[in-house]
């Protein structure tokens, strides 16, 4: 699994690039969803109506997001209430969710900055449009300048955001240039998506040396490692041979070790390599 952490201004269209995405073939998480779930337990309604009273609740019982808002951006401490009480929450439900997912991930979390990068986020995207564009994009919610200003004034600094950002995308075109650039990275996505760590267990070490050096010509895999071993059944040393390759070349992989009788790949889907080794590694693959 790859995991992305989508955030971004209000109004700057990340919610629109995750539907973007989805159609691409990720799997999305919406933290926003989570909430509106966490919503319908006891025990965190409870908790609302003892701090606010029941003007957080419509006449069916069932919290009101809008008279939430509106009591938790009433204040810093008031807001900061809510985050203690959601956040965690928030957190839990959705690396649960991402555990038993594959491919690549992209989890929208409004607060992904401000609430700390989880730790199972490989890479983390900021969003962001200059402030007249995202005033018009909000127009449609009912929220004019000073409402958008009252939100952002909880939230880090776009600066900040972009600091801790892995990529930055400028939202300021139209909607066509919006799909075309999220098309250009879903395509880098699933190609980071299915890097793959290969392992060769061979006989003696010419051959790895032979192996690796075939793989580097045909561009079939990049930052080769050779070990030793223990030799298991048959005693004496083997010889290991690791490198980072893309699984939808197993089959060409195995042809080539053909040679080799009795040689076969292990292959192991990595986790939390560096976002720029990560992508290092993919551009020492042939395209």
């Amino acid at each position: 699994m790859l995991a992305f952490g989508l955030s971004g201004d209000v109004g700057a269209g990340k919610s629109t690039l995750a539907r973007l995405w989805k159609e691409r073939g990720a799997s999305v998480l919406d933290a926003d969803e989570v909430v509106r779930a966490l919503w319908t337990r006891r025990d965190v309604l409870d908790a609302a109506l003892s701090r606010w009273g029941r003007g957080v609740v419509g006449e069916d019982g069932r919290v009101v997001p809008s008279a939430v808002a509106g009591k938790a951006f009433s204040g810093p401490e008031e807001y900061r209430w809510l985050c203690a009480l959601l956040h965690p929450l928030v957190r839990i439900e959705m690396e649960r969710a991402a555990s038993s997912l594959e491919g690549w991930v992209v989890a929208e979390i409004p607060l992904l900055f401000e609430g700390g990068i989880p730790w199972w986020i490989d890479a983390a995207i900021y969003v962001t449009a200059p402030e007249e564009i995202r005033r018009e994009r909000n127009a449609s919610r009912g929220w004019n300048k000073n409402e958008i200003a009252r939100r952002e004034a909880f939230l880090l600094p776009g600066g900040e955001k972009r600091a801790l950002a892995d990529l930055v995308i400028e939202n300021e075109q139209t909607l066509e240039k919006l799909t075309e650039e999220a098309d250009r990275l879903a395509e880098r996505f699933r190609r980071l998506s299915s890097l793959t760590l290969a392992t060769v267990s061979f006989s003696d070490g010419e051959s790895p040396r032979e192996f690796s050096a075939l793989l580097h010509r045909k561009g079939l895999g990049t930052d080769f490692l050779l070990r030793t071993g223990e030799g298991g059944e048959t005693g004496g040393t083997k010889f290991i041979l690791d490198f980072f390759t893309l699984e939808k070349w197993f089959n060409e992989i195995t042809e080539a070790l053909s040679p080799y009788p009795g040689v076969f790949p292990m292959l192991v889907r990595p986790r939390r390599l560096p976002w720029k080794y990560r992508n290092a590694l993919s551009e020492g693959l042939r395209p």
